[in-house]
């Protein structure tokens, strides 16, 4: 019987929730681990004897099981952050160190996202005038500035906290720019790639591209919004294209096909597979250049196993391809489980997989440009349809008019990108092409005035936070949903 990964990784979630709500040490892990490797050990030693190998065959899920949670529980405690009155015993000194891990420029200065030195990777949110910081940089900074989000009674407080403690943002504060002084450089690899994000952003806005315009492109191919003002994210969140900003499996889809259209000299020689490694490795370049953002890294290992399924001239079933990439990014960060952007990713992913063909009653052989229109309406559907729930746990808002924004723009996307790919492509090799630059102009003030006018400003929004509760059922409807529609495919994928 075989289930792929969808056993370990639901194993692992379990055991990295269960650790996450009781706090459990890591040794405890050990619990579940050294009875499962005794398990298979009996059964791998009972397998000489064919009797015994099938008596016992059905039991290799249960080892896979307890394996996973073990490794969940020890994986989840060993990266938990500390607080600062732990990490110091109670004595907290009166400065401590910090990496700045993201800037984000607002009206009043900047906000500083940063990764407290000998907490096991408690951030803090800082709000401040400082002007002079850049991530990477190693600041010093007062302790006694600090103050536990859990502790901001507010209203907003309360409904923001639980996305920033699932961030590992355990602390916030104000400071004044005099007290705060930078002291170092990291020597992350990470800042090295953001180094090559922030030269490639600097030469889309000294381009001829109107601001407007070259804050968008950077956000929707660098993964940076922070140009993005207020009035421009709540435009596209109150017609339900937030997602348009951020880099998700949509725009790995569409540059890693452009990527392989630009390889078509390498397919005329004959060395096609040639073509996908090096499309491969440049995906995951620009990936690592782009910020490794939960959702693009689940679509670029999705996209990895596609390939090498091409590759190997093997079937790559779609499915197996998520899971394997949860699996992946769980174990090298569990805290991910529990962000809203790898649980909006996974759960819009699995649910056009589980639905999206199932659902379509157009042929693809008999009618296949309105199976392709069709296809449209109904990933849309689904997709907002799957994570409304999220969107109003996180969020506390639920825009209704989701489904004609995205039905009549999102199609042009692609069409968007492909001219943005060329014409950034040209800057960073020396020359601008304008009349690209005319069209992403013209393009994104269209598609500005077109979300506007679809979605009526906050007519159409709803002010609503589903409890948690509310989240789980929904999420228990959609697998329940998911096996019933694919019962027959699962049987011999399972066999």
């Amino acid at each position: 019987m075989h289930r792929g990964p969808l056993i370990p990784v639901v194993s692992l979630a379990a055991g990295i929730t269960l650790s996450k709500i009781v706090e459990l040490p890591w040794w405890f892990g050990a619990i579940f681990i050294v009875p499962a490797i005794a398990l298979y050990a009996y059964i791998l030693t009972a397998s000489n004897n064919p009797v015994a190998a099938f008596k016992w065959g059905k039991w290799h899920i249960l080892w896979v099981i307890l394996l996973f949670l073990g490794i969940g529980v020890t994986d989840e405690s060993l990266s938990r952050p500390i607080s600062l009155e732990k990490s110091y015993d109670g004595i907290v000194p009166a400065s401590i160190y910090c990496e700045v891990t993201g800037v984000l420029t607002k009206t009043y200065g900047e906000r500083i996202d940063v990764k407290i030195d000998g907490t096991n990777g408690a951030k803090a949110r800082i709000r401040t005038g400082v002007k002079e910081v850049s991530p990477g940089d190693i600041i010093r900074i007062p302790s006694n500035r600090l103050k536990e989000v859990a502790s901001d009674t507010t209203e907003i407080g309360r409904k923001i906290m639980p996305m920033m403690k699932a961030s590992g943002i355990l602390y916030s504060g104000s400071i004044m720019p005099k007290y705060i002084e930078v002291v170092g450089k990291s020597n992350n690899l990470r800042y090295f790639f953001a180094g090559i994000r922030e030269r490639i952003e600097t030469k889309i806005e000294r381009s001829h591209l109107s601001k407007p315009t070259s804050d968008f492109l950077n956000a929707i191919l660098m993964g940076d919004k922070n140009g993005l003002n207020e009035k421009q994210r709540l435009t596209f969140a109150h017609g339900g294209m937030a997602h348009m900003l951020a880099l998700s499996g949509l725009h790995i889809g569409i540059l890693a096909s452009f990527l392989l259209l630009i390889m078509w000299p390498i397919k005329l020689l004959g060395h096609y597979k040639w073509g996908y490694m090096l499309a491969l490795v440049l995906l995951w370049f620009y990936v690592a250049v782009t910020g490794m953002a939960y959702s693009s890294v689940r679509a670029c290992i999705m996209t990895t196993f596609a390939f090498i399924g091409i590759i190997a001239e093997r079937k790559n079933f779609a499915g197996n391809a998520l899971f394997s990439a949860c699996l992946l990014i769980l174990i090298i960060d569990p805290g991910a489980l529990f962000n809203a952007g790898f649980q909006l990713s996974v759960v819009c992913v699995g649910s056009l997989i589980a639905f999206a063909t199932q659902l379509n009653p157009i042929g693809h052989r008999s009618h296949p440009k309105l199976f392709v229109i069709c296809g449209a309406l109904i990933t849309t559907m689904i997709a907002t349809g799957a994570s409304w729930v999220l969107t109003s746990y996180y969020f506390s808002q639920v825009p209704l008019m989701f489904l004609p924004a995205n039905f009549v723009l999102l199609p042009l996307l692609p069409i968007y990108l492909s001219f943005a790919v060329v014409f950034v492509a040209a800057l960073c090799l020396g020359f601008e092409i304008g009349w690209i630059g005319s069209i992403l102009d013209l393009g994104y003030a269209g598609l500005l005035k077109s979300v506007e006018w679809l979605s009526c400003g906050t007519e159409f929004v709803v002010d609503y936070q589903i409890p948690l509760w509310g989240v789980l059922f929904w999420m228990l409807l959609l697998s329940l949903g998911a096996y019933i529609v694919n019962r027959k495919d699962l049987k011999k994928v399972m066999n």
